[in-house]
């Protein structure tokens, strides 16, 4: 009788196991915006599910939406923009109320906001910390996924000798690996301990290598959303990009088509649709190695509670 009913759990063990992975549908309020566009047309169908939170623009431009906007200082272009007396970032606060402010954008590039870390800590020292006593979280500069990033962001930390108040670690992550994404944040996280916040990654190869096919991307999305729904000290996230033109980067990754329809991948992200992937198996080791999370709390909880039955089951078998 111990054997029927070892058996009979082992049978309910594998049929939760093939739930299928629809991680992405949890409505974690991590999800943003890179973007904007039209906010009546665009930017609305993201909001169908309530899954997306937030959004931000590279700048103080704002649209018309419920949804929270985040201001970022994109680098020393925009100065004297952050700090005009009627549309700068005080005007942002008060009609906007942001939570929370974002650094620089890849400010170890040349061809983005080009700073040097001793650059970046006067520009941060004189723009931004003034906001933390205003009840403002703080995101630190945003760099590229280059191995440059990490060190600019480590010597950032050194020029400003204790006088930038850095709340979050904003980062991008442009590649085709989910485990390589994971162990990524994974490393930033260990590293400044402190949370992260995503603000642009997607399946894309920088490095004259093949590019994502669209099941690819799909894949890529689900596995690499639910890693971050799944970690605490990743508060928010935005794919690049909720855009009608990607500037270059794979157009399988876009989220809108060219005249501002939602795509299949948006409506992915926002938990409308089932993803379209390139067929792992739910539970197996998918096309990017990283293993496919559970569809819910509730389904981890019976598979630890399975486990936990079978568990003293054969130890009571074992003294029969």
């Amino acid at each position: 009788m111990t054997l029927t009913i070892l058996f009979s759990l082992l049978l309910s063990t594998a049929h939760v196991s093939a739930l299928p992975t629809l991680a992405a549908t949890n409505l974690t309020g991590k999800a943003g915006i890179a973007g904007g566009g039209d906010a009546a047309t665009d930017m609305v169908q993201f909001t169908a599910t309530g899954k997306v939170s937030w959004y931000y623009t590279w700048s103080l431009s704002s649209v018309n939406t419920e949804l929270e906007f985040v201001p970022m200082l994109w680098g020393a272009k925009d100065v004297a923009q952050w700090t005009d007396s009627s549309d700068g970032i005080n005007a942002t606060i008060a009609q906007r109320k942001p939570t929370a402010v974002l650094g620089m954008n890849e400010p170890q590039e040349t061809g983005q906001s080009n700073l040097t870390p001793q650059e970046g800590a006067d520009m941060w020292k004189t723009y931004i910390e003034p906001l933390h006593a205003q009840g403002l979280r703080l995101g630190s500069p945003a760099p590229s996924s280059a191995p440059s990033g990490k060190t600019w962001l480590q010597d950032f930390l050194t020029a400003c000798d204790g006088g930038c108040t850095v709340d979050f670690i904003a980062l991008h992550y442009y590649d085709v690996n989910a485990t390589a994404f994971a162990a990524y944040l994974t490393d930033f996280h260990d590293t400044f301990q402190r949370p992260l916040w995503v603000t642009e990654w997607a399946c894309q190869n920088f490095n004259n290598g093949p590019q994502c096919s669209a099941a690819d991307v799909a894949e890529f999305l689900n596995q690499t959303q639910a890693f971050m729904d799944a970690q605490d000290w990743v508060e928010r996230y935005a794919w690049y990009g909720v855009l009608r033109n990607l500037g270059g980067v794979n157009t399988a990754d876009a989220m809108l088509t060219g005249d501002g329809k939602i795509t299949d991948l948006g409506e992915q992200y926002i938990g409308a649709a089932v993803p379209k992937t390139s067929g792992a198996a739910p539970g197996a080791t998918g096309s990017f190695g990283l293993p496919s999370l559970p569809t819910s709390s509730a389904s981890g909880m019976v598979r630890m509670w399975l486990t936990s039955s079978l568990i003293s089951l054969l130890s009571l078998a074992c003294l029969m």
